[in-house]
């Protein structure tokens, strides 16, 4: 086991230094390259731009083929950056890398590169470096844009840049923070933490540009409504395992169900505690202390787009100024979202999943449902009693409990009943009558009631997460509160 140990260090620290003089050797061929008198340095054509919309939500594009004010694309003065460009043929000054050969020639030879998979071919039986190539070039391209043309190589700098691309390829466990930002909403603070591992942080602007280069292409997310976006929910502490490369970005590209209920829990929480209109049209992940690539400047970031968000914001709903989240709801949006973490009831994350669709459904009688079906996770049980009338009795007595002016126990049995008027209305109702207009106005029939669903799902989740309790047995609450017994003194 040491002799195996003492290999790998051995091997891990000529990569190291084989990486390090070949993006020494590359960066001095750059640089004597780009000081040629008569040599036109292109620009990074997809490179982001940003810019502020009225609402003061950031909006993104690309600088394009026709504009010419985006950085410098400094190593592709010598070889194409694009496997598409090395099978393509493009022409490049015949300059020699015998040290990026040298270490495409190692790791293809040595246990240490072998996530990497350099003797795949790539095309038929065609087996290329352009891989090691790709990593070198990221790696001197980022160097040239952080410090500048005419700056020396100062080794710690150079060996920050390449460690993370070192260690992004061999090791097999990798950390991530996930970042999700958080569409169309402002608040009034920078930072905020909610438990010791997630927060809400106003992104930098290196990581929203980074962030502008993942695609949006079959999500059927908005590309505007993906970047309006200020603020992002940060939960540290995930990893992933897999064994290679090609695996790893495959992986941050899918939205797996525990990474969804991980943002779910925090969504509901804030939606518990504003009611507001909000949502995520991406799901992102930041390494830690390693990377796959770079491009140029920017925060290395990774992931997937997803629709998650009200129908009403594709309709220029970036135009509109947002809801503001203020830094006294931020105190109670965090005692909420720990009650969520800490809760160990099913019925709790279904009613959270019920209530983030009430709030994000285009038809509002499927948002109406899924009020009813969340309040009957919380409230209801398997006796054979009329649900309506114990539902009204029960959500009645948590507002004694709570005691929220807001939510006068008669009036919230009243708002249960004629919640499950409308419910009975949906379920047994007539079809509406079909129509051949090309253009009518939208169906409003249930606006009231679907905001009466998600209110009263909100302040049902909001009693019973402050009072545990009563999560995971509603018959507690007859006991306990309808009867007078010792849980309501």
């Amino acid at each position: 086991m040491a002799s195996t140990t003492s290999a790998t260090r051995e091997q891990l620290l000529r990569y190291l230094e084989l990486f390090a003089a070949a993006f020494d050797e590359l960066h001095s061929a750059v640089v004597k390259q780009a000081k040629v008198p008569t040599q036109y340095i292109g620009p990074h054509h997809d490179y982001p731009v940003m810019s502020k919309l009225d609402s003061g939500f950031p909006f993104f594009n690309e600088t394009g083929f026709y504009r010419d004010s985006s950085p410098r694309d400094y190593v592709g003065m010598l070889r194409p950056r694009t496997l598409g460009g090395i099978l393509g043929g493009y022409a490049r000054p015949e300059i020699g890398f015998p040290m990026g050969a040298e270490l495409a020639s190692f790791l293809r030879s040595h246990e240490i590169g072998k996530r990497l998979d350099l003797s795949r071919p790539i095309i038929d039986d065609i087996v290329s470096d352009h891989a090691i190539d790709a990593l070198v070039g990221d790696a001197v391209e980022r160097y040239l844009h952080l410090y500048g043309l005419n700056a020396p190589i100062i080794a710690k700098r150079r060996d920050a840049i390449i460690r993370p691309l070192v260690f992004g390829t061999i090791f097999q466990s990798l950390d991530l923070r996930l970042v999700v930002p958080i569409a169309l909403t402002h608040f009034e603070v920078d930072h905020f933490p909610l438990t010791e591992t997630t927060y809400i942080v106003r992104m930098p602007k290196k990581l929203q540009l980074g962030r502008a280069q993942i695609s949006t292409r079959g999500s059927g997310a908005v590309r505007t409504v993906v970047g309006a976006a200020t603020h992002a929910f940060v939960s540290n502490g995930w990893t992933l395992e897999v064994d290679n490369i090609d695996q790893v970005r495959s992986s941050l590209r899918q939205s797996s169900s525990n990474v969804l209920d991980a943002i779910d829990s925090f969504f509901g929480a804030l939606r518990i505690v504003t009611g507001i209109s909000t949502g995520y049209a991406q799901m992102l992940w930041a390494p830690k202390r390693w990377s796959l690539d770079y491009f140029c400047d920017l925060t290395p970031v990774y992931g997937t787009t997803l629709r998650r968000y009200p129908s009403e914001y594709d309709n220029y709903g970036w135009t509109g100024i947002g809801a503001t989240v203020t830094a006294e709801q931020l105190k109670e949006v965090g005692r909420i979202y720990k009650a969520v973490v800490g809760s160990s009831s099913e019925a709790i994350r279904l009613a959270l999943n019920r209530l983030n669709g009430c709030l994000t459904r285009t038809d509002a009688a499927d948002a109406i449902l899924d009020g009813t079906i969340g309040l009957e996770l919380l409230l209801g049980d398997d006796e054979n009693q009329s649900l309506s009338y114990k539902l009204r009795l029960r959500a009645a007595a948590l507002s004694i409990l709570h005691a929220d002016p807001a939510y006068p126990a008669g009036e919230v049995a009243t708002k249960v009943k004629r919640l499950y008027e409308a419910r009975s209305a949906i379920v047994h109702g007539r079809r509406r009558k079909r129509s051949k207009k090309a253009s009518e106005p939208t169906d409003t029939s249930n606006a009231k009631e679907r905001l009466l669903a998600s209110d009263l799902l909100r302040f049902v989740l909001n009693v019973l997460l402050t009072h545990p309790q009563y999560q995971d047995q509603p018959s507690k609450i007859d006991e306990g509160l309808l009867l007078r017994g010792d849980e309501m003194s």
